[in-house]
């Protein structure tokens, strides 16, 4: 009779170990099937055996419990057939079979976010958590199982979001990141044991997205914008409408940097030269390059690296707000007082700032595409010719200090 146990066998690249659950049988013959289930150093304990030798073990309260239920569930299998005759080979390959109809495509997702969260890529996370909403609303179910993601499922859940381009773009895309990592942890090609036979997204397209809305903002109304008199203080604190002029005057004299980044910032990005020198939030996870960029900061913010100088970072921000998307929400709700009093019509956000600096740049101070690419991070279309080339950081310093001269006169 077969003998089962959790076990792990090695540490992955990420730090993380992937629980396996051995099976003995016959005469010391030991193989091992593969789980979906991973552990931190946090989720292991020392044991010893008799004879003093040190053994880890898998300590997580809730793996194990998953494990034993799968172990549980290779019992009541095996006890179906005569396998006293059968080869540790055969053993495997019979537990194994048809395995995708059990595997949970929702455990497998919520870890999958889990660790985005644990890298801090808790803002990219967002977009995985609601595309998995979105998908379990579809299914009307709790767990999703890989053999419910059919290629007709999954068009007719794209379908279903006709109302917006963006969603039946991203949310599939989400989706399909996350099968396609299940894939190499679940399918061991060398070992010939493939635990998800077919991949739906091999079938169907998933729908391009709209390209960006044009945000810019006229010239006029950034001058109308900035001129407007506000309320500085409120009971000695700055007014949401303080903070929105000056983190958007901060976003376009700083070539339309990102407001993720003006609450990132470190003290240090910030060097004796008066350099911002800071990799690109968004981003640095997917560039080659880590989307790092330098700027020279113009005297027209001086002023605000002194206002709004945090403890621990380059700026308060960070400190005053509990994440980037409730500052973001708050410079957000301000711009649109400061709209309400100036009588703006136009939907202004800190974003409207970084598409104007471009558009400026290119249309009233001679940038090209490529300079105006270059000076917002964005990755380039030349990616092996930048692999030669030492960036001069120089060219951002130049057009930004035209765009500021054209809107501001200095």
């Amino acid at each position: 009779m077969a003998v089962f146990a959790t076990v792990i066998r090695g540490k992955r690249n990420d730090g993380y170990y992937p629980v396996y659950i051995r099976v003995s049988h016959g005469s010391g013959n030991v193989s091992y099937i593969k789980t979906a289930f991973v552990v931190s150093e946090k989720g292991l304990k020392k044991t010893y055996t008799k004879s003093g030798k040190e053994k880890i073990e898998v300590s997580d309260p809730r793996i194990l419990k998953e494990c034993m239920n799968e172990i549980a569930r290779y019992i009541r299998k095996l006890n179906e057939v005569d396998n006293e005759k059968m080869s540790i080979h055969e053993v495997i390959q019979y537990l194994t079979s048809n395995e995708e109809t059990d595997l949970s495509f929702t455990f497998f997702a919520n870890e999958f976010i889990s660790n985005m969260v644990n890298q801090n890529r808790g803002n990219s996370s967002r977009n995985y958590k609601l595309a998995i909403k979105r998908l379990h609303e579809f299914f009307g179910k709790d767990n999703i199982l890989f053999s419910d993601l059919t290629a007709l499922n999954l068009t007719n859940w794209i379908e279903s979001m006709k109302d917006s381009a963006r969603k039946r773009n991203l949310y599939p895309t989400c989706i399909k990141t996350i099968f396609n990592a299940a894939l190499l942890q679940y399918n061991d090609e060398d070992r010939d044991l493939i635990r998800i036979k077919k991949n739906p997204f091999n079938r169907i397209k998933i729908p391009k997205n709209k390209p960006s809305e044009k945000r810019s903002i006229e010239v006029n109304v950034i001058e109308q914008f900035f001129t407007t008199p506000i309320r500085e203080k409120v009971f000695g604190d700055y007014t949401k409408e303080q903070i929105a002029h000056d983190v958007c005057m901060l976003v376009f004299c700083l070539a339309g940097i990102n407001t993720a980044d003006l609450y990132d910032l470190k003290k240090e990005a910030l060097t004796k030269d008066m350099k911002l020198c800071y990799n690109r939030k968004k981003t640095r996870d997917k560039s080659d390059y880590e989307a790092y960029t330098e700027i020279k900061v113009p005297a027209i913010v001086y002023p605000l690296l002194e206002r709004y100088k945090g403890e621990k970072g380059l700026f308060c921000f960070s400190e005053r707000y509990c994440d980037s998307n409730t500052f973001a929400s708050v410079v957000a709700k301000g711009c649109k007082r400061i709209c309400e009093t100036a009588r703006i019509v136009e939907n202004v956000t800190p974003y409207s700032f970084r598409h104007s600096w471009a558009t400026i740049a290119i249309n009233n101070c001679g940038a090209t595409l490529d300079d105006v690419a270059f000076s917002l991070n964005h990755a380039s279309a030349h990616k092996i010719t930048t692999t030669y080339i030492r960036p001069d950081y120089n060219r951002i310093d130049n057009l930004n200090n035209k765009v500021i001269k054209f809107v501001f006169g200095q």
